[in-house]
């Protein structure tokens, strides 16, 4: 539907859906993909798409990227002898048995072409620059979407220590073992992402601060408490963080007035 809201000093519009679709003839390419944010077909086809974009640049380019939360499911591009289908079953095995996201990042990234900088890589000469909306607490680039624009730190032998801890080394697929040997061979390395610029344009720390900046200009006294989960008992956070003799107004929101 389409229509307009006025309310003191805000106003909101509504669009039909088809004002927002790409007009004839449009230069730009939408892809559909990770239904249920799982990677499937459709993400694996745009995925190699915009692989062989990036591989087509030159010096003379730049390739802009924008990247947030669900950018591993939507970006899909086992190395082979891999398949889509046992990269999947790797993950949820790894899943179901408590890894952490950073550990399933590590091998998500060791098996992809596109993760731990493989989309950076591929765009080599060209500059890169990535704007990146953050869904991990501390903002770290190279685990947000397995940074596809970030150098991975993480080796082959950090992948088997994980594998090794959660049992399943024994059950890997004879193209995994495959690729695992590939990379510990290889000389070459991780690859070097000197050409790009990561930029984080939002994440809860920013809101947090954008929050507490527009408290104070109300006339509040904010204090940012975390910008992540607590687990603590909101009295004990209470007793923590008392704000010049006076305690949180709020004791469960991540700012505090």
């Amino acid at each position: 539907y389409h229509g307009t809201e006025l309310s003191g000093a805000r106003m909101t519009i509504w669009l039909q859906k088809g004002e927002m679709l790409l007009k004839p003839h449009s230069r730009v390419q939408v892809f559909e993909g990770a239904e249920d944010n799982l990677p499937d077909r459709d993400a694996l086809r745009a995925a190699l798409a915009i692989q062989q974009l990036a591989e087509g640049l030159t010096a003379d380019d730049l390739l802009l990227v924008l990247i947030s939360g669900g950018g591993s499911a939507l970006l899909p591009a086992p190395i082979p002898p891999v398949t889509l289908e046992e990269k999947q079953t790797l993950t949820k095995l790894l899943a179901a048995r408590g890894a952490t996201i950073q550990e399933l990042n590590t091998i998500r990234k060791a098996l992809s072409q596109l993760k731990g900088g493989g989309l950076a890589q591929a765009a080599y000469p060209a500059q890169v620059v990535s704007l990146i909306l953050s869904d991990v607490v501390g903002d770290p680039v190279e685990v947000i979407a397995s940074g596809p624009t970030v150098a991975s730190a993480h080796n082959v032998q950090d992948c088997l220590h994980i594998l090794n801890h959660y049992g399943l080394r024994a059950a890997l697929p004879r193209s995994v073992k495959t690729v695992l040997a590939r990379a510990d061979s290889d000389p070459r390395g991780p690859p070097s992402c000197g050409h790009v610029l990561n930029v984080i344009i939002g994440s809860n720390a920013l809101a947090l601060a954008e929050a507490q900046q527009q408290a104070e200009v109300l006339g509040y006294r904010a204090v940012v408490l975390s910008a992540a989960m607590w687990d603590t008992p909101a009295a004990h956070r209470a007793d923590r963080y008392q704000c010049h003799g006076h305690p949180p107004l709020v004791p469960a929101a991540s700012v505090m007035a």
